[in-house]
């Protein structure tokens, strides 16, 4: 838990709001689009790119995470 808060302060600003807001508040994408004035295409994306910069920030520690799988293909939210 430690680890992963560190990881999560170390992340950009931007990176750690939108992956509040979809994870901890549990906004729809839409959601999201709205309070950030943007798409909805632009918020899934924002949400993917976090994703992925978090995961790559994890891999280090992928089996404690259990960062094993990818994410899919035509993923959207």
């Amino acid at each position: 838990q430690i680890k992963l808060q560190e990881v999560l302060n170390s992340m950009a600003p931007d990176d750690r709001e939108i992956l509040a807001m979809r994870h901890y508040e549990q906004l729809s994408n839409s959601e999201v689009a709205k309070v950030l004035g943007v798409t909805d295409a632009a918020a899934g994306m924002r949400h993917l790119r976090a994703l992925r910069r978090l995961k790559d920030s994890l891999s280090p520690y992928g089996e404690m995470f259990e960062l094993t799988g990818g994410f899919p293909q035509n993923y959207s939210e």
